[in-house]
């Protein structure tokens, strides 16, 4: 069995759609079997072949998602644990005498009898690798059980920041010209955190964050706790050998300007041209999006009419009893629509509200 698959081509495979496409395939031919898939599971159980060799079965595949005697043992307890024999939990004899075995397999002429499956956890649900091998071939040695097992770290790294970039509908890092895209924010580093390259929403997002900072001799850093993370981070990034990547998540801060910026997670990803290097890309979990969060302020705060008219009220100092009675409803009602005003502005009590509507210009003294 070949083992020439290094952690830097799996890296790649995350910024490249045709590098990740061809992963399964080309850990099929190490491991001489004719079979490999990944698959995404999202929370909700919603299954989908993100890659995998004997594509044009797939799509057959979804008929059987629901009767597939492997996939009901992936399961939590199964995940991080690495790569595992599905004959462990699921003997041949149950096996052939599935609907899955029988309708999908066999008549579809396909060498997917004898599983490996490894189970890996992501921030969108879970990645599911399975390698397959015909009837004929026996089951998996613990040669092929070790070279997945060699590779899981890898994978789960490159699983986990994969759907940070789909999540963030991010194709591509950089544009024909090489400069990076503006999708998110992006910064480049060395080995020492010194900045080498950076986009437009990666300058926006450092005059925004109180934590993050850029040093007179352009290194890139990090206030409070997590700056030894941070470092530590890049620097497993660019390690001369055996350089891994990484995540670190930055929780929800308030800007300067009192608009609130959502919780952040920094994915490093090693870069190879040009010497030791790192890429920092910025997602975040919210639905909006970071483009959104960066907006003004009086933009990004929209009220409704209803959270004006308890705007109004509040500035000329009706208590939430007057309120109702002025608006014909109910108090939960005012209690409601003053918590989506304290939510939308960032603002700890009624007050607060008060003070930054006037900041911002959304009401006039």
């Amino acid at each position: 069995m070949t083992l020439s698959l290094s952690h830097h081509e799996i890296y790649d495979a995350a910024l490249d759609d045709d590098l990740f496409q061809l992963l399964p395939l080309r850990m099929a031919g190490e491991m001489q079997v004719p079979s490999a898939m990944f698959f995404w599971i999202h929370p909700g159980d919603v299954q989908e072949v993100s890659a995998g060799t004997q594509p044009e079965a797939n799509s057959h595949y979804e008929e059987f998602l629901r009767q597939d005697l492997w996939m009901a043992e992936v399961k939590d307890e199964r995940m991080g644990i690495g790569a595992f024999r599905l004959t462990d939990y699921v003997s041949p004899k149950v096996f052939e005498k599935s609907a899955m075995y029988n309708d999908y397999i066999v008549e579809n002429r396909l060498e997917r009898y004898w599983c490996l499956g490894m189970v890996q956890g992501t921030r969108d649900g879970m990645v599911v690798s399975a390698f397959h091998k015909g009837k004929s071939a026996g089951d998996f040695s613990d040669a092929q059980l070790k070279y997945v097992n060699r590779h899981a770290r890898d994978l789960g790294r490159l699983h986990a920041i994969r759907r940070e970039l789909v999540r963030n509908n991010i194709r591509a890092i950089a544009d024909a010209d090489r400069t990076l895209a503006d999708d998110v924010p992006i910064f480049e580093l060395d080995h020492d955190c010194r900045l080498l390259r950076v986009n437009g929403m990666g300058e926006k997002l450092l005059m925004l964050h109180p934590l993050l900072r850029l040093q007179s001799d352009g290194v890139l850093s990090i206030g409070g706790p997590v700056l030894k993370a941070f470092r530590q981070s890049v620097g497993r990034a660019t390690r001369e050998k055996e350089c891994t990547a990484g995540c670190l998540d930055l929780a929800q801060q308030r800007a300067a300007d009192g608009r609130i910026l959502p919780g952040l997670r920094l994915n490093f990803l090693p870069r190879y041209e040009g010497g030791r290097r790192v890429l920092v890309i910025v997602t975040t979990r919210e639905e909006v999006g970071l483009r959104a969060s960066f907006e003004t302020p009086e933009d990004q705060i929209r009220l409704t009419r209803r959270e004006c008219d308890i705007l109004n009220g509040l500035i000329r100092g009706r208590r939430r009893d007057q309120l109702a009675h002025d608006l014909g409803v109910s108090v939960p009602t005012v209690d409601f629509h003053s918590n989506s005003l304290r939510r939308k502005m960032g603002a700890r009590t009624l007050p607060e509200v008060i003070a930054i509507a006037f900041r911002l210009g959304l009401v006039r003294p």
